[in-house]
């Protein structure tokens, strides 16, 4: 008999949806008398597989709100989703209550789905917003009004925001977009606007993140919110779930034949992309620094590399280009010594875990303001300057991380970062016992 039905809802685009599955196994495998409905996507859901499965999770697809079958650039596919969302998930939750003939009595979602909130107090069950991603870009949108009243933002410049505690050692410069430059009508920042005006209005907030990471981030958060759970890393709660099986492209194989700490793994995710010269830039610095490497590049992109570049990496046994790369397989691998990396949160909690230190180049979201963090707080990483590649600033970038004193010093801060995040997801760690407290709520157990 089941005892509770909990409906959890994802944001189908980038990495939210996988990240929030994790936490979906993990909340599962702690209540295997409840029943665990994932809705998202069609699209989103197809990426999991039956071995990911457990049997008291099922996925639920909910609409993507594209009724015509064109493709659809990766911004206007997130407006149209959200154009039909309340719907789509009404009639989602409907089809998961009569699948399990059992009433949802919560709603976990990714915060990005604030409208979730929405749709839970019309059901009067309670609605848990969890962030998947970077706690410390959560804290910036939810002091956007303060910040945007001082910063009189556009001039503030390289001035650090003093006047923010959590925030202190960051500039005005590494504000997430709509914070501090671009289109204040931008999807994505009427998305993390909407979410830091709702948010407030829960009691509970989940973060991927651990316990004493930041604890100035702790405090603010206890502070502001009854419930705060911080049970991250997520892909860390479920020691028996395992990556894809395949490594069909010999990735790790192509490791073991190199030393420890000696390649450089480059991964740029799945979105972003770099413009023809910052790629030739990318690629004429991992050649011209002499690091073997190991990159992650779609095959699509690879037709614009410099030409010859593939033969002579192959050739010479330097580089090794791939459309996929299982990461955190990779990153744990003893001969990778530094990850090149658009900073995204789920990137440097694997990159923790790994403990690798970073080579940062940000594009959107909390990617500044993660890059930060991890060159100039925890001194765990190497920006690059002005925020772009070119051949200069990569090979120094690898100098420092693989040659100088500098470099060990990040190794060494990284594995104490490494320490703490491990020992959080041990049992009687922080973040599963937070996670116990967690389904409390959730499941009512």
């Amino acid at each position: 008999m089941t005892q509770s039905h909990v409906a959890i809802v994802a944001f189908p685009f980038s990495s939210h949806a996988g990240s929030l599955f994790s936490l979906a196994r993990a909340m599962a495998a702690l209540s295997p008398s409840s029943h665990f409905s994932f809705l998202s996507t069609k699209r989103s859901l197809s990426s999991f597989n039956s071995q990911q499965l457990l049997q008291n999770i099922s996925l639920v697809p909910i609409s993507d709100g594209i009724t015509t079958p064109q493709a659809r650039h990766h911004i206007e596919a997130i407006e149209l989703f959200l154009k039909s969302f309340k719907e789509s998930l009404r009639e989602g939750l409907k089809a998961a209550e009569l699948a399990q003939d059992c009433k949802v009595r919560c709603i976990v979602s990714d915060a990005f789905v604030w409208l979730t909130g929405d749709v839970a107090d019309e059901m009067a069950v309670n609605w848990v917003p969890v962030r998947t991603g970077s706690p410390l870009d959560l804290y910036a949108r939810l002091n956007a009004d303060l910040i945007k009243e001082i910063v009189a933002v556009r001039s503030y410049g390289d001035n650090l925001l003093s006047f923010l505690p959590c925030l202190s050692n960051h500039r005005a410069t590494d504000l997430p977009y709509g914070l501090n430059t671009g289109d204040p009508n931008f999807v994505y920042h009427l998305i993390c606007d909407q979410m830091a005006r709702k948010l407030p209005e829960s009691d509970i907030l989940v973060t991927n993140t651990i316990q004493g990471l930041e604890c100035n981030l702790d405090s603010y958060f206890k502070q502001n919110f009854t419930n705060y759970f911080p049970v991250g890393p997520f892909h860390l709660l479920n020691p028996s779930q395992k990556e894809p099986p395949t490594d069909s492209y010999g990735c790790l194989s192509w490791l073991d034949r190199h030393e420890p700490a000696t390649v450089a793994y480059v991964s740029l995710g799945t979105i972003a992309f770099l413009c023809p010269s910052e790629l030739t830039s990318l690629a004429n610095g991992l050649e011209a620094s002499g690091v073997p490497f190991l990159w992650s590049l779609k095959e699509e992109t690879q037709s614009h590399l410099p030409s010859g570049f593939i033969d002579r990496m192959n050739e010479t046994g330097k580089g090794k280009i791939v459309p996929w790369t299982p990461q955190t397989s990779v990153l744990k691998h003893s001969a990778v010594g530094a990850f090149v990396s658009h900073c995204g949160w789920n990137s440097v909690l694997e990159s923790i875990v790994g403990g690798v230190p970073l080579v940062c180049r940000p594009f959107f979201g909390d990617q500044t303001i993660n890059t930060r963090l991890v060159s100039y707080v925890w001194k765990v990483g190497v920006a690059m300057d002005a925020g772009v590649f070119t051949e200069e600033t990569v090979v120094r970038a690898f100098d420092v991380i693989f040659k100088r004193d500098e470099g060990k010093k990040m190794k060494s801060k990284m594995n104490e970062l490494k320490d703490m995040v491990i020992a959080a997801v041990e049992e009687n760690g922080s973040s599963k016992e937070n996670l116990k407290r967690l389904m409390k709520i959730v499941c009512g157990s």
